[in-house]
């Protein structure tokens, strides 16, 4: 079997149930880790926030894990607020068209959760220093994930 063939044949296909396509995760040797999955749902269902630092890709990622609603909505406030200097009502749509990316309902029937959001991130480097200059929100895959502590980075002296 050739590189091409092993390649699509490893890639989950559109019409694959969302069970389908973690069993096949889990069968090529990449697990989401279920108490983390955990946690995003605990989290979705109370309310409650809470300092995770995640370990994605080398970096260490660190902010407050909140829920998939309370994310939308500070990323319709955040990128609806640069339309609101133009009298047009641009800023009202972009916040309603973001707002209308919401899951919907958090309820303890909800399916398993498969993106993590942080707010009051940052994203530090091999050499301990944050990326960027700002807290910010972040959303990512939980099977991205490859390790997490509950709590978040102290920051150096003289960084803010």
């Amino acid at each position: 079997m050739s590189d091409v063939d092993q390649v699509q044949k490893s890639q989950p296909s559109p019409s694959q149930s969302h069970d389908d396509v973690i069993a096949q995760l889990k069968w090529q040797g990449k697990q989401i880790d279920w108490l983390l999955q955990w946690l995003v749902k605990f989290v979705a269902n109370t309310k409650v926030e809470m300092g995770v630092t995640l370990s994605v890709g080398g970096n260490l990622v660190s902010g407050h894990l909140i829920s998939h609603d309370t994310y939308f909505e500070q990323l319709a406030e955040d990128i609806s607020a640069p339309f609101s200097q133009f009298s047009n009502g641009t800023d009202a749509s972009m916040k309603e068209m973001i707002l209308s990316f919401k899951p919907g309902e958090s309820t303890e029937d909800t399916p398993a959760f498969h993106f993590i959001h942080l707010k009051d991130c940052r994203t530090y480097s091999t050499d301990g220093n944050p990326i960027c200059d700002t807290r910010v929100l972040w959303r990512g895959r939980i099977s991205a994930v490859d390790g997490f502590t509950i709590g978040l980075i102290a920051e150096k002296p003289g960084v803010s």
